[in-house]
């Protein structure tokens, strides 16, 4: 497997590129339980596979898409008798995830049917072959991901074998991950609130939140803020007491004893080590 590697870019800033690579997979090939930092695009370019997410599963072959979310646990294996291959793009954004509900994806339900497969199939290829570390090259592969990502259909449009019912559970946790997303940056926000939002007992909600994306709401809504505190650390140059604030923390003390606990560095450090 060939991968490329980029930090976020000060030019690209709704919707780049990070990485990239192709993979033919062996009978039964798996990866996962696994949870990713950035959203990874997988188009099918030949035979079957299986991703499971959350409580869905879907039957995947050639022709169709899925995407890894950042912060959702998600597992994909190739078919027995007809392993898949495929190519992904690693990318990032300010602006994705809205792009996405906007198509009719979600975390929870990211997959669907590419447009044009033969089309998308040659910007794929022209995108897996392209130089990301010339200037040039780097702006064409912009403008392939777009073309590509133009090509992407909603699930409801298009039939996607499905096992598995979207259950209550499943909502419940969208409404969860929804809800802390609009929220995180409140300092004075409380997963307790959401059960009272949603008028549910709040040791339920957390044993089905828990079920379904392996972390409780409290450890979700930590991930996130931290997740969203180093975009303000990498993008920005806002004071390590302002990036505190922003994503929900009251004071930086605390923000910087519970980032170095998950990040094994100190806000300053990581900003430091990002902007060199």
């Amino acid at each position: 497997m060939k991968e490329d590697f980029f930090e976020l870019d000060s030019v690209y800033n709704d919707i780049f590129y990070l990485t990239k690579g192709h993979e033919q997979c062996v009978s039964n090939h798996s990866f996962g339980p696994a949870i990713r930092e950035y959203f990874i695009l997988h188009i099918i370019l030949a035979g079957k596979g299986q991703l499971e997410v959350g409580d869905n599963q879907f039957h995947l072959h050639e022709g169709q898409f899925f995407i890894l979310y950042p912060n959702t646990t998600s597992y994909y294996k190739a078919d027995a008798a007809e392993p898949w291959e495929y190519g992904w793009i690693g990318f990032d954004g300010r602006t994705v995830e809205k792009l996405f509900e906007q198509m009719g994806l979600n975390e929870l339900f990211p997959v669907g049917d590419v447009q044009d497969f033969a089309n998308s199939k040659e910007l794929l290829l022209t995108i897996l072959a392209a130089d990301p570390f010339d200037f040039n090259s780097r702006i064409k592969l912009q403008g392939y991901f777009y073309l590509l990502l133009a090509n992407l259909s909603k699930k409801d449009e298009y039939g996607i074998q499905k096992i598995g019912n979207v259950n209550k559970q499943v909502d419940y946790t969208q409404q969860v991950i929804r809800y802390i997303k609009e929220n995180y940056w409140d300092v004075d926000f409380r997963v307790a609130h959401i059960a009272d939002q949603l008028s549910l007992n709040d040791s339920y909600l957390t044993s089905i939140f828990k079920k379904i994306t392996h972390r409780t709401p409290k450890e979700y809504l930590l991930d996130y803020r931290i997740q969203k505190s180093r975009e303000y650390l990498e993008a920005t140059d806002l004071s390590i007491a302002e990036v505190a604030y922003a994503v929900g923390y009251k004071n930086s003390v605390s923000f910087t004893r519970i980032f170095k606990k998950k990040m094994l560095m100190t806000p300053r450090e990581y900003s430091n080590d990002k902007k060199q």
